[in-house]
């Protein structure tokens, strides 16, 4: 397996880089990211609701926002991930089973329930195998690191998942992220998302950290770019939504499609795009309308 080179930056990255970091290298401290989340929630910011009824959307804006989100990806990840900022993005989408673990010694029961809860959503969005597992079988870990203990994890990671280390690292360097995710990919074309490594600092919390941990988990599942025109949505770096809303869900649920296969390009897969679109029903539950 190669690694995508394209770790992604959730919205609440690059809205901490000013208020936060503009003149030091130092990570956020759990103090500042409160008061960012104050001020953000205050500005409107990071809703919690998933189906507003302030930002509809039908089936010409949800194959439009399909190709920004699943057929590009970020070409800067130090960037907001907008139209000036993606490259193309073939269909990519897992196989196989996804086992996930959280560790890093600074895990919550609270973390377990909302990564279950998502996950046990994304299972019914998308026909996936997906269960919680060991460390040492899992593919998909998920990291929240409490600062006494990042040289350790970065140290264990790169005695025993070196491809892993990379992301982490990267982390590391760059104090604006407070959370990160990337893909290692298998097949001969690099389209099968086969492992994942999501990283959080455990500075981060409350509904930031819920945010976070969406976000990454999403994306890691082949939903790459961020855009600004994209509403109402998680993958929009103006940081209005926190949680996976109904209009990501169905991203989701197209993704994973039958009709659509792993390495098609935008030219080849937006027909298929608009015939899948042309058959739901948008009034419903994504998970709802699976019959494959």
């Amino acid at each position: 397996m190669a690694a995508m080179s394209r770790p992604r930056l959730p919205i609440a990255v690059l809205l901490a880089l000013p208020a936060l970091i503009a003149a030091c290298a130092e990570r956020p401290s759990e103090r500042g990211l409160t008061a960012l989340q104050a001020e953000l929630r205050g500005e409107g910011k990071l809703r919690t609701d998933t189906a507003p009824q302030d930002a509809p959307f039908g089936p010409a804006a949800l194959v439009q926002n399909f190709q920004r989100i699943a057929l590009n990806h970020q070409a800067d990840t130090l960037k907001p991930g907008s139209a000036g900022n993606s490259s193309p993005n073939p269909v990519s989408r897992w196989q196989g089973p996804l086992r996930y673990t959280l560790a890093g010694g600074a895990v919550t029961a609270a973390d377990r329930a909302e990564t279950k809860a998502l996950m046990d959503r994304i299972a019914g969005l998308t026909g996936l195998d997906i269960a919680e597992g060991a460390r040492d079988q899992a593919n998909f870990l998920i990291l929240i690191v409490a600062e006494t203990d990042r040289e350790r994890v970065l140290e264990s990671l790169e005695a025993t998942m070196p491809q892993r280390a990379r992301i982490y690292r990267f982390w590391l360097q760059n104090p604006s992220t407070i959370c990160v995710a990337n893909n290692l990919v298998s097949g001969p074309d690099g389209v099968y998302l086969a492992a994942a490594t999501v990283v959080i600092g455990d500075e981060v919390k409350g509904v930031l950290r819920r945010a976070c941990l969406h976000e990454e988990i999403v994306q890691s599942l082949g939903l790459a770019n961020d855009d600004d025109a994209v509403r109402p949505s998680i993958f929009n770096d103006d940081g209005e939504f926190a949680l996976l809303t109904r209009h990501d869900e169905w991203l989701l649920r197209i993704l994973y499609d039958p009709r659509l296969a792993p390495g098609m390009d935008a030219e080849a897969a937006m027909p298929v795009v608009r015939q899948i679109v042309a058959g739901l029903d948008l009034t419903a539950a994504p998970a709802d309308t699976r019959t494959d």
